[in-house]
């Protein structure tokens, strides 16, 4: 007799390990403990099957029980296994669903970019407009001190770092507003670091505007940065100080507590 592929899944099912997972699927942020006989009416067991699971699972660590409440909640085993499970995604992976959220609220287009010496690399983009004079997409190239991404990946680097990538930089005019003097670009690099985003008007081309900020992961080092940008026609310099701005540094937030980060 030929086995259907669902037959040959439930032949290979163990019972135990399935019902303790299960167990452990029914802790959410929304509802982060919960009682002996709350998991069992959620799952329909028998009381002495939940008991069952309920210590084996208590004993592994992956649940713990409040002394004084009895309710249970997920063991530190859980979050190491979560942890582990960040740490193999791929940042972009990761980033995606809040770039897409990003862009759907905002109407403009959300990018991810990645320093690498004194360019920044595309590592993803969700375009929801077409970009003034400029056609970009995932692994375009872009001197980092003419576009916000690059700005705010700049003034993450030490001191030292950033004056001798400076000192052999040629800081190229793209447009009449780019900052291509030193002392003028690490003046703005300064306030960057100290507000936490980079806004670019016009700099990388005439027409574009846009707010970056840092993605940062547990060591505290800015990893990648996302901005929104778009055409002036719909970003206002009140919008983008006032919408963009903290709309894209919640968002790279967001992304870096996804990462591990945790502010010091």
């Amino acid at each position: 007799m030929k086995l259907t592929e669902t037959t040959m899944r439930s032949r290979y099912t163990i019972e135990a390990l399935a019902r303790g997972l299960e167990v452990l699927s029914l802790f959410t942020a929304a509802r982060p403990a919960l009682s002996f006989q709350e998991i069992v009416d959620q799952l329909g067991l028998a009381k002495s099957t939940a008991f069952r699971i309920l210590a084996t699972l208590e004993q592994l660590g992956y649940l713990e029980q409040d002394a004084a409440t009895r309710r249970y909640r997920p063991g530190l085993h859980v979050f190491q296994l979560g942890f582990a499970a960040l740490a193999g995604l791929d940042l972009q992976q990761l980033a995606r669903p809040f770039l897409e959220q990003l862009a759907h609220e905002l109407g403009e287009t959300v990018s991810m970019a990645v320093l690498d010496d004194l360019d920044i690399i595309y590592i993803d983009r969700i375009r929801n407009r077409a970009i003034v004079g400029m056609v970009l997409g995932i692994g375009s190239r872009l001197p980092a001190h003419s576009a916000s991404l690059g700005k705010v990946l700049l003034a993450d680097l030490p001191e030292a770092e950033l004056l001798a990538r400076l000192e052999r930089a040629e800081l190229a005019r793209l447009t009449e507003h780019t900052l291509a003097d030193r002392a003028a670009l690490l003046h703005e690099l300064a306030a960057i670091r100290q507000q936490g985003f980079a806004l670019s008007n016009q700099e990388l081309a005439i027409g574009l505007r846009g707010a970056a900020a840092p993605v940062r992961d547990r060591t505290q080092r800015a990893v990648a940065a996302i901005n929104v940008s778009g055409p002036v026609s719909s970003i206002s310099a009140e919008r983008l100080a006032n919408d963009l701005a903290p709309a894209v540094v919640a968002t790279a937030g967001r992304i870096s507590r996804a990462l591990g980060y945790a502010p010091g």
